[in-house]
């Protein structure tokens, strides 16, 4: 069968759920990635160092490990579909409130705030799609799960570059950090709209319990395999925070350039993003679930590299581009394996302490990432996350490599 076939055959077997979840993850997407994109540079507009920006997606960070496992188990007590409309209303306030806030307490605070409402979407996200999909089509709905993310974040980026110039073109803004606090407001009202077909979900329920106590609960779950999966998250993470929320700083701070380029060429990503994730059931035919995560890995370490040597623009911005599609390909990949490899009833609280790993990781790598770069540079900070990236991807291999393989063949068959 060919490959076109088997992407249209999946593509048709996706249920009224999934597709709507797919929909409200645009709009989501849509909206979050015009305010990543803006709100650094906001904040520099109102004369923050890298410093604060850095304990400030600390504390964005620091709220998505301190909701992990609640989330989890509200999952087991209340319908996916209104834990997806409530953390996007909720999220979106705490947003509002970031850029109302003047100081960075409260800044930090609402960062804090909404991410741990946006955690509660993302915990839901995948044990929900494990249930509205069935074997055959589920890779694809993963995929396409993460590739319509990426477009919507494609288009957030290229857009909301060129909001600010719109605002002041049109007159409604004064200058530039007006001009930027306005177009955050219109990426919290693009959120706002995944409310519409989350709203429409039917038949949903709460996810399946493990029964007795929190302490059986503890003791229930595989803890082997969670480990397993766990340590090359949290090595990872400890690297991409060190470098990747800064890159909108990379390029001002390396290159000059100015809201508008920064924004294209993050759109750029984005469609190599898009790409790789919809190729991700390819790669896993070929090379399998870990071996395709390892690879992706290692085959992005040369770009980042170049990320840290170069001067050249053209030549920062096509690693910048491979990088990200290259490292962000195997994620529907690893979302698909953690969940396949876990029974149904162990999926929340595995998602959960997925996200504590990579947060938790993340936060303690921001919070030093900005001073980093500040004291020393954005080079120097590159290398460590190179080194991240090695750990990462030997530990994958060596814990998931053959371990993995027979538990997800354990599961199928069970």
């Amino acid at each position: 069968m060919s490959t076109a076939r088997r992407y249209r055959e999946g593509l048709g077997a996706f249920s009224r759920n999934a597709r709507l979840f797919i929909w409200g993850g645009l709009f989501n997407g849509l909206g979050m990635s015009v305010f990543s994109l803006l709100f650094n540079l906001y904040l520099k507009e109102q004369s923050f160092t890298e410093t604060s920006i850095g304990q400030i997606l600390a504390a964005g960070s620091l709220g998505a490990a301190i909701a992990a496992v609640p989330a989890a188990m509200v999952l087991e007590r209340v319908r996916t579909k209104l834990v997806l409309i409530w953390s996007t209303l909720l999220s979106c306030a705490c947003y509002v409130l970031m850029v109302l806030a003047g100081d960075a307490p409260m800044i930090r605070l609402m960062s804090l705030s909404a991410t741990m409402f946006v955690t509660f979407y993302r915990i839901a996200s995948s044990p929900f799609l494990m249930t509205e999909s069935g074997e055959g089509e589920r890779i694809y709905v993963f995929s396409v799960n993460s590739a319509v993310g990426m477009l919507s974040s494609l288009l957030g980026f290229l857009f909301g570059g060129m909001l600010p110039g719109l605002f002041t073109l049109t007159g409604l803004a004064g200058g530039a950090a007006a001009a930027q606090e306005y177009s955050l407001y219109f990426a919290v009202a693009a959120s706002l709209l995944a409310v519409i077909p989350f709203s429409r979900i039917e038949g949903d329920s709460p996810a399946p319990r493990v029964p007795g106590g929190l302490v059986h609960k503890l003791k229930s779950y595989d803890w082997d395999v969670i480990r397993r999966l766990m340590i090359p998250k949290i090595l990872v993470g400890l690297g991409a925070g060190l470098v990747i929320p800064f890159m909108n700083l990379y390029f001002r701070n390396e290159f000059g350039l100015d809201p508008p380029r920064i924004g294209f060429y993050f759109s750029l990503m984005q469609v190599g993003l898009f790409l790789g994730m919809l190729s991700a059931p390819i790669l896993t035919r070929r090379y399998g679930m870990v071996g395709s995560i390892v690879l992706t890995e290692l085959l992005s370490v040369p770009f980042m590299l170049v990320l840290a040597l170069t001067r050249n623009l053209a030549l920062a911005v096509s690693a910048f581009v491979m990088r990200g599609m290259l490292m962000n390909m195997n994620l529907p990949i690893s979302a698909n394996f953690e969940m396949e490899i876990q029974k149904p009833e162990d999926r929340p609280f595995t998602n959960a302490v997925s996200a504590i790993a990579w947060n938790g990781s993340m936060t303690l790598s921001a919070a030093a990432g900005g001073a980093i770069i500040e004291r020393y540079s954005f080079a120097f900070s590159f290398y460590v996350t190179i080194a991240f990236y090695l750990l990462s991807a030997g530990s994958y291999y060596l814990l998931l490599g053959r371990r993995g393989a027979g538990r997800v063949a354990d599961r199928s068959a069970a």
